[in-house]
């Protein structure tokens, strides 16, 4: 009977320290990476469904790397700005616009991750619709 409480007692030590694994923080001093798992879009007056992202042109992967101030959807463009940062509730919270080819804003995100598991919900904000994004980051070795 010994053995097995022993076996036991290490399987839940291990269930602990994977669990406690699980719900690192982000380390935003350094880029890291976020997977979009969800998008919501909403139209005005038509309401809100649930899409893949290629159908409304939302990014699969967001890049994010708050030293530069930057976020972009793929590793060959220049992204968008960053224009605001704070850390509040154990959550770092980032906004900005998106230009079109005019450099005029023709729409504004933000985006709140969770300090310690890295999870993130996003709102992009269009003429007469919006986008909502869910998943989440990770660190990214180089």
């Amino acid at each position: 009977m010994k053995p097995l409480k022993n076996t036991l007692s290490t399987l839940a030590a291990a269930g602990c320290l994977l669990s406690a694994s699980s719900a690192s923080a982000i380390d935003t001093s350094e880029p890291f990476l976020c997977a979009v798992s969800q998008v919501t879009e909403c139209l005005d007056g038509w309401g809100c469904e649930a899409v893949l992202p290629e159908l409304v042109n939302a990014p699969t992967f967001i890049w994010v790397d708050m030293k530069k101030k930057r976020i972009r959807t793929s590793v060959n463009n220049e992204g968008s700005r960053i224009v605001n940062m704070a850390e509040a509730n154990g959550l770092h919270l980032i906004q900005g616009s998106q230009t079109d080819n005019s450099e005029t804003p023709s729409g504004a995100w933000s985006m709140s991750i969770e300090n310690s598991t890295g999870r993130f919900v996003a709102a992009v904000a269009l003429r007469q619709a919006s986008l909502t994004l869910f998943g989440a980051c990770t660190e990214v070795d180089y």
